[in-house]
């Protein structure tokens, strides 16, 4: 995690910094799969009524069946409750409410014999959930030879597709636990960085207000008092004083408006932020400028949306190994070394999509012009070039660019 990203960590203090750096263990429990795991296992009941029968009709004694049944009972409520139960105690007590459940059930194979080694399949469930998946695939192994080791001591027949079934379940549901815990931590870092990113615009916005304010007061101040003592002295200067005073603050006034719509209009120190990540979690190499200082103001904006349409159809379309934002005063170029070379849209269509449509327009606007097409030695282009245009630094409020019309060259 670079500095960028932990900018609005720092916002939240060390405790909430730990917090998302280092997220608490997922408790299953509270997951859809915990909370759905009593139904689940009440289903899978229906399999032992089999067992149950098979129990009654085996010929033994009805002390042995009553007891049997009995047993059979206890395991199935320690399957089914047992297990939702211990879902986030120590590992310890995990391993011992699994060894549990073992010998609870190995009195059925003394009094009904190696049949009933099938009822261990619920172990081989169990243990993925409750173990880690090294230690979860190694006792469902363990039971499968197991079984066959009592099945060919009894001189039974071995019950091989019982033994793969019982590992294959184990496996499936070592993979279903594991994107379970996935989803939760995916769940709860989004939460923890939507708040980071609040607390750091929070941070953006106080910095950059006080940075307005305390230049413009400032400036404001040294006038109007000068301002006061040409007075009756030289009032056409003092005139040009306070005219210099009304400018300074209707500028201000349009920096603090274009400040305060920063929560919900585009930047481009933001978007190159949002870039950085959304790249990095897609395994592309992101090559990014380090700041945006020497970018035209009046361009920003409209550079921030260049580069969130960019990179977008880069993570989307491209299979590209890096990706490399260039800014200038009033240009931007992003390239990456993808496949999108066999046309002219970012897909290889031939075709410009949609977006790059809608972004050709608001440059337009803007009176520059978006170049997109592939490049000679492969992947894709795409470059805003602004015109030098002498003037007020801050683009008009309410000002739509999607309204005029689109100046896109495809390559």
């Amino acid at each position: 995690m670079t500095a960028s990203d932990l900018q609005g960590c720092r916002a939240l203090g060390p405790d909430r910094v730990h917090d998302v750096l280092v997220p608490e263990p997922v408790d299953l429990s509270e997951t859809t799969f915990g909370r759905k795991w009593i139904p689940g296992a009440l289903v899978a009941q229906a399999f032992t009524i089999f067992a149950a029968a098979d129990l009654i009709t085996s010929g033994i004694s009805t002390t042995a069946v009553v007891l049997g049944l009995l047993n059979m009972v206890v395991y199935g409520v320690m399957y089914i409750y047992g297990v939702y139960r211990v879902l986030m105690a120590p590992l310890r007590i995990r391993w011992g409410f699994l060894i549990l459940m073992l010998l609870v059930s190995t009195p059925l194979y003394f009094t009904a014999g190696p049949s009933f080694s099938g009822l261990w399949t619920f172990l081989a469930v169990a243990a993925p959930v409750l173990l880690t998946f090294r230690q979860g695939m190694l006792f469902s192994l363990g039971l499968a030879a197991g079984m066959l080791a009592i099945e060919r001591a009894a001189g039974a027949e071995l019950s091989w597709e019982l033994a793969v079934t019982m590992v294959a379940l184990a496996l499936w549901m070592s993979a279903f636990v594991a994107n379970t815990r996935l989803a939760a931590e995916l769940r709860t870092t989004q939460a923890d960085l939507a708040e980071a990113a609040v607390a750091a615009e929070r941070e953006r916005i106080g910095r950059d207000l006080h940075d307005i304010l305390g230049h413009s007061l400032t400036a404001i101040t040294v006038k109007a008092s000068l301002a006061g003592r040409l007075l009756g002295r030289d009032d056409v200067a003092a005139r040009a004083e306070i005219a210099d005073v009304e400018g300074l603050a209707r500028q201000a006034l349009a920096d603090v408006r274009a400040t305060a719509s920063g929560f919900r209009d585009i930047s481009l120190a933001g978007e190159l932020a949002v870039a950085g990540v959304i790249l990095r979690a897609a395994r592309i190499e992101a090559r990014l400028p380090q700041a945006v200082d020497g970018v035209d103001p009046a361009g920003r904006a409209l550079f921030g949306y260049v580069v969130r349409e960019a990179v977008t159809n880069v993570v989307r379309h491209s299979r590209a190994r890096t990706c490399t934002v260039t800014l200038t005063p009033h240009s931007i170029t992003v390239i990456d070394d993808g496949v999108g070379g066999q046309g002219s849209g970012p897909d290889g269509s031939g075709l410009l999509g949609s977006g790059l449509l809608g972004l050709g327009e608001r440059v337009a606007a803007a009176g520059g012009v978006l170049t997109a097409g592939p490049e000679p030695a492969g992947g894709f282009r795409v470059e805003v070039v602004l015109p030098e245009i002498p003037g007020p630094s801050h683009p008009t409020a309410g000002t739509d660019p999607a309204t005029a019309s689109a100046g896109v060259v495809a390559t």
